[in-house]
């Protein structure tokens, strides 16, 4: 057989553990065999895994239609969202939605918040991040958005916002953050773990960084490759 990575031809081995032949390429040194059992060495897991995430599946019933062990799932999980990058933004001059949506995380209490920005025209998500609602916390996602040198940033009547935002370029009032507020249900929608009124939850803040940052700018990986 041929090297899947080097595509050179491969000498056998010895035998696997379950029988099957074993091949080894001298160019890369590696161990491999022609057909594996368990399905999560098929190239197209990372890709399914990530499709499935973001349209309202668990990792259990990720698990399920896979058919890979949960612990996998987690994994598979963890690692894309380790090799994502935050895309840069180069749409100065333009309004921004800020607002906070509140989670439930196992351990957190019953304040929980993330908080993100948007692009009012492209929704395009700027930054986000999970915890409360100082100012200390929201300006993690303020001050990416001031670099870009915005026309205007609308939030709601939240004081901490007042602290780190320009008062000349700072609008508030329910009604002038309606397009982050629709992105809210959407998410919802999108997300399992943070469907209301069910029993689905996040079981920690990593998992629930891992599982937006994947929804948020999981397209900037190359899966199908």
């Amino acid at each position: 057989m041929n090297c899947k990575k080097c595509k050179n031809k491969c000498i056998k081995n010895g035998f696997q553990i379950n029988a099957k032949q074993r091949f080894y390429c001298k160019y890369c040194k590696i161990s491999l065999q022609c057909t594996y059992a368990y399905k999560a060495y098929n190239l197209s897991t990372n890709y399914q895994v990530y499709c499935l995430l973001i349209n309202s599946c668990g990792i259990n019933d990720i698990s399920r239609i896979l058919n890979i062990a949960r612990n996998t799932v987690k994994r598979r999980i963890f690692l894309l969202s380790k090799h994502i990058r935050i895309p840069l933004n180069n749409t100065y001059n333009e309004s921004y939605e800020i607002d906070e949506m509140h989670v439930k995380v196992l351990g957190m209490g019953k304040h929980c918040y993330i908080s993100y920005a948007i692009n009012r025209k492209t929704k395009a998500v700027i930054n986000f991040c999970i915890g409360g609602k100082s100012a200390v916390q929201l300006a993690k996602v303020v001050n990416p958005v001031l670099l870009l040198h915005p026309k205007r940033i609308y939030t709601e009547k939240l004081a901490s916002y007042k602290r780190i935002i320009p008062e000349h370029i700072h609008k508030t009032g329910k009604s002038l953050t309606n397009h982050i507020e629709r992105y809210h249900l959407t998410l919802r929608t999108h997300l399992k773990c943070l469907s209301r009124k069910t029993i689905c939850y996040s079981k920690s803040i990593k998992s629930l960084e891992a599982i937006l940052r994947l929804y948020f700018f999981g397209h900037t990986l190359n899966l199908r490759g």
